[in-house]
C-alpha cells in the first residue's frame, strides 16, 4: 500500500504543472505577449484570465455520444431503404400504367374477370368435385357467398 501511495506521488511530482492562469503584458515599446507565468520586470500587466481547462467527456459521454451516432446512422440507413422502397414500388406501378395504357390504346387489353365472375367460377369448380361432399347447409352457404360477391352487380 506504501509503494503505491509513494509511486502516485512520484507520478504527480513528475507530471508537468499546467498553467492555471494566462497573463497579456505589454513592454515599454508597446508589445504585447500573453505568458503562463506573471509578467517580467519592466512590463505591464494588462490582464489575468483563468486558464484551468475544462475536463473532457467522461467515458460514459463517449460511449453514449458514439450510441447515439450509431442509431443515427441506422434511423438514416433505415429511412434510405425505405425510400428507395417507396421510389421503386412508384416506378414500378407507373411502368404498369404505362403497360396497361399502350395495351388499351393498341386493343389488346385482357379482360379483369370481376369479383362476382370469379365467384361463380369457384363455385362451380366446388360443386363440380364429387369428393368433396358438400352438404345442402355447406351448398347453400356457398350460394350466399356468392350472392354477396355479386351483390353490386344485382343493384344496378
Amino acid at each position: 500500500m506504501r509503494r503505491l501511495l509513494l509511486a502516485f506521488c512520484c507520478l504527480g511530482l513528475a507530471a508537468p504543472a499546467a498553467a492555471d492562469s494566462l497573463y497579456k503584458c505589454t513592454d515599454k515599446e508597446g508589445a504585447v505577449s500573453i505568458l503562463s507565468v506573471p509578467c517580467p520586470a519592466g512590463s505591464t500587466q494588462v490582464w489575468k484570465r483563468d486558464a484551468t481547462p475544462e475536463a473532457g467527456p467522461s467515458v460514459e459521454e463517449l460511449a453514449a455520444r458514439a450510441a447515439l451516432a450509431e442509431a443515427e446512422a441506422r434511423r438514416a440507413a433505415e429511412q434510405a431503404r425505405q425510400a428507395e422502397a417507396e421510389r421503386l414500388a412508384e416506378q414500378q406501378r407507373l411502368e404498369a400504367e404505362a403497360k396497361a395504357l399502350a395495351e388499351e390504346e393498341a386493343g389488346n387489353r385482357t379482360r379483369i374477370k370481376s369479383d362476382c365472375t370469379k365467384a361463380h367460377e369457384f363455385s362451380e369448380a366446388a360443386l363440380e368435385k364429387e369428393w368433396l361432399r358438400l352438404t345442402e347447409a355447406q351448398q347453400a352457404e356457398l350460394r350466399n357467398w356468392v350472392v354477396a360477391q355479386c351483390a353490386h352487380v344485382y343493384e344496378r
